[in-house]
């Protein structure tokens, strides 16, 4: 058995990552994440076969909705057409090719210069992580706003979402993942429901111990009554 990893918050907080396989597997009961992880995975075997981002990256707009993106079709729309696709094509190519730790200082410079050229709606940061996740799982985790306060710490919840927390989880995330990688990557290669790899098995242990949890504890309140 793994010795449960100590992954630190941004806000200084020691997370420890316990029963990995056992939330991977609850998560992975849930119909729209399998398929999500199942539609990740496909799109990084099109990647290896030589499918292009301009190719793979319409798939992810739609795709992101399977996890509760809060994105409108109105928003996919703005997002496929210029200028602003070939925005969210230079956030890919940050990305391209892979590589581990926190952010450099110009990639974050660029990655927020085009966060901020995507939209000043309020849900741009879960919306957009949605899309990403799917594309560069690596690189990029989920964000919703829970999970950005379990990171990040709590935040007016009318203060508006942008390019810092976006850079913020981003850099923290890539950082955790190369801290942690060995044992991430053999959590990944125990897990057997959905296809994983590291970077998503972290991802999908914040989601579930910042908000998926609950999905389990209503259901047990339930089953009392």
């Amino acid at each position: 058995m793994l010795a449960p990893m100590k992954v630190t918050t941004l806000t200084g907080r020691v997370w420890e990552l316990e029963d990995v396989q056992r939330k991977l597997s609850r998560r992975a009961g849930l119909p729209g994440a399998r398929v999500y992880d199942l539609s990740a995975n496909a799109l990084r075997l099109a990647k290896e076969k030589g499918l292009s981002d301009e190719d793979r990256y319409p798939l992810a707009l739609s795709g992101s909705w399977l996890v509760n993106s809060p994105a409108q079709s109105l928003v996919f729309r703005r997002w496929a057409l210029d200028p602003q696709r070939p925005v969210m094509l230079e956030v890919l190519s940050l990305f391209d090719p892979p590589s581990l730790g926190p952010l450099d200082h110009d990639t974050a410079a660029t990655l927020k210069l085009c966060v901020a050229a995507l939209g000043s709606e309020p849900t741009i940061v879960e919306a957009l992580s949605k899309v990403l996740a799917l594309l560069v799982p690596h690189a990029i985790p989920l964000m919703p706003p829970l999970a950005v306060a379990f990171v990040m710490g709590a935040r007016e919840p009318a203060a508006p979402a942008d390019g810092d927390t976006f850079v913020a989880m981003a850099s923290w995330f890539g950082e955790a993942v190369e801290e942690h990688w060995d044992a991430l990557t053999a959590c990944a290669a125990e897990h057997k429901e959905v296809p994983l790899d590291a970077a998503q098995v972290l991802d999908r242990m914040l989601w579930f111990d910042s908000d998926g949890f609950k999905h389990w504890a209503a259901a047990a309140k339930k089953n009392e009554v």
